[in-house]
């Protein structure tokens, strides 16, 4: 998703998301990773794409839209990251 896509509180909730993902997702290329902060960002994505979903926020065009249709946790989702 990109920033000028936002619309509405559900965009913001959207951008951030996807925002917070990419950083999830960069430090998973790292070698060395600082094993609290990736946990506190793991954590962080978790919660947003549970509201998203419990507030019925569209996903579409972010990364929570592989984690929710594959019906994946945020852990699932950097295991498999970390697999590639």
């Amino acid at each position: 998703m990109r920033e000028y896509e936002v619309r509405n509180l559900a965009g913001v909730v959207a951008y951030i998301a996807d925002c917070n993902l990419a950083t999830v997702e960069r430090m998973c290329l790292l070698k060395r990773i600082p094993k609290g902060e990736l946990k506190r960002h793991i954590s962080i994505c978790q919660k947003t794409i549970d509201w998203m979903k419990e507030f019925n926020v569209v996903f579409e065009k972010t990364r929570a839209e592989e984690i929710i249709l594959g019906g994946i946790s945020v852990d699932q989702w950097v295991e498999d990251l970390k697999g590639e």
